[in-house]
């Protein structure tokens, strides 16, 4: 017993391999890290910039009346219009884990 205690004691095989293996998979757990952290960002920056571009959509239309001159019986039809209402957001501040999202207010000068 006391020979294999001293084997384990003095052999150093194997140490090297197990050190790297140690190292290359903290740095790979490290980048991985920022890595995603850094996507969390981006993917965060994208969908306030979506939801921008979206809150920002103008959807009026307007159309006058027509008429068809060839019938007898004189078909027309009413024109129409809608007017999209001005969408204003409040000035608003969320911090999630270090990211901070602001929205500001804005008018739609359409």
């Amino acid at each position: 017993m006391k020979g294999l205690v001293l084997s384990f004691v003095r052999g150093e095989e194997g140490f090297l391999l197990s050190t790297e293996a140690l190292l290359i998979g903290t740095i790979t757990v490290l980048g991985l890290i920022v890595g995603l952290a850094e996507i969390r960002n981006n993917v965060v920056q994208e969908l306030g910039d979506f939801s921008q571009a979206v809150a920002q959509l103008s959807q009026d239309y307007a159309y006058t009346s027509v008429s068809d001159s060839n019938v007898p019986s004189g078909i027309w039809t009413y024109g129409s219009m809608f007017s999209d209402s001005t969408d204003v957001q409040q000035a608003q501040a969320t911090d999630a884990n270090g990211i901070t999202v602001t929205t500001q207010a804005f008018v739609d000068g359409e």
